[in-house]
């Protein structure tokens, strides 16, 4: 995606938004939750790896051999083929059957109505299914009353049942009763498949929640699925044993000084009540940075916190860099700290908004240059 748009403008071509995805931080990750739960990790890559790049972080976990990687659509497995990765892909989502006709295709699919068993059957009949059992969360997902019947489905058309898998609503929450109920239901559907005779290769409940929280869920997945903990943060937001991987950065355009009594931004919601220097940043809520932080957020300048004054434009935040002696154009700004105690890393941002960090991190833009550090 980049490397046209460098070839057009020169080699001198400055990105003025960056994100830094460590290697360091993310093989830490890796390898802390493979320890966890003694299982198996499986990857999740979809939603261009939780903003920090499919293509990445896929290429950089390829040669780990893990299980498979997770990605939500067919459109993101085939971004994996053009990498040539050697990782075998499972889609989790829905895939239109009528997709899959154009050739083989080398990918595992999670199956919940009986049109994907069929179109399967007629246009990849050598893929592996993973049967996805709705444990009670009710989005997609076979009922457990109507399992045993899909399996013979499955069974009559030869398919090959690779895995059985299911969600946790709750993966934070142990003690909920509701969370209990999805275990048993998820033991009650291992149980259908095995006096049906299958036995399948792959059993996944067991999530980043879940896997962090919840021994009893590590306890009937042979697999772990993983994404937010992956990536460096606890989706309960208490933990702080994982890295977070991330770094978003950019640039200052512009320092200004303002009076007492200058307003700041669209519908002026701050007005300085002191002499201020201000710093012009060129990102905004299209490039991530979510609009609720107008007025609350903060940024990091020469490692120091930096309030976001005004309204968050579609492109241009406004910081106040009054208490950083020398700022000046060209210097970095820090958007989301991968520090755990800044003000800006990506759990405090989302203690302090109520957004979730899945939110923060699904927003930023695909076209923002990335890079592994």
């Amino acid at each position: 995606m980049f490397s046209g748009f460098r070839s057009l403008l020169g080699t001198s071509y400055s990105h003025l938004n960056r994100i830094e995805i460590s290697s360091s931080a993310l093989i830490y990750n890796y390898r802390y939750l493979k320890n966890l739960g003694k299982l198996p990790v499986a990857p999740v890559l979809k939603s261009n790896a939780y903003g920090h790049g499919i293509n990445l972080v896929a290429k950089f976990l390829d040669p780990l051999k893990v299980p498979f990687f997770c990605v939500d659509s067919l459109f993101e497995a085939y971004e994996l083929q053009k990498l040539k990765i050697k990782t075998p892909v499972l889609i989790m989502g829905y895939v239109d059957p009528e997709s899959l006709h154009v050739k083989e295709l080398p990918f595992s699919y999670a199956v919940f109505t009986k049109e994907m068993l069929s179109g399967i059957k007629k246009y990849q009949p050598r893929a592996g299914i993973h049967l996805y059992a709705d444990t009670g969360m009710h989005r997609e997902g076979i009922a457990i009353e109507d399992l045993a019947d899909f399996v013979r489905e499955a069974q009559k058309l030869n398919l090959r049942i690779e895995g059985l898998m299911s969600h946790l609503a709750m993966g934070d929450k142990p003690n909920n009763k509701d969370t209990k109920k999805q275990i048993a239901e998820f033991q009650r559907a291992r149980t259908i498949m095995n006096r049906l005779g299958i036995c399948p290769k792959y059993v996944h409940l067991s999530a980043s929640a879940g896997m962090l929280k919840i021994k009893e869920v590590r306890n009937l997945s042979n697999v772990a699925r993983s994404g937010l903990a992956l990536y460096g943060i606890d989706p309960s937001l208490k933990g702080n044993r994982l890295k977070p991987v991330l770094k978003f950065t950019s640039t200052v355009a512009q320092i200004k000084e303002i009076s007492p009594g200058e307003k700041i931004g669209y519908d002026f919601t701050f007005t300085a009540t002191k002499r201020m220097k201000i710093a012009i940043v060129p990102a905004g809520y299209n490039d991530g940075v979510d609009r609720r932080l107008s007025n609350t957020g903060f940024m990091l300048v020469k490692n120091k916190p930096c309030q976001i004054l005004g309204r968050v434009s579609m492109n241009i935040t406004i910081i106040d860099v009054t208490g950083i002696p020398g700022a000046k154009a060209g210097d970095e700004v820090v958007i989301f700290s991968n520090r755990n105690g800044d003000k800006n890393s990506l759990v405090n941002i989302s203690r302090a908004t109520g957004i979730i960090p899945y939110e923060l991190l699904a927003h930023l833009p695909p076209t923002t240059k990335r890079e592994m550090i």
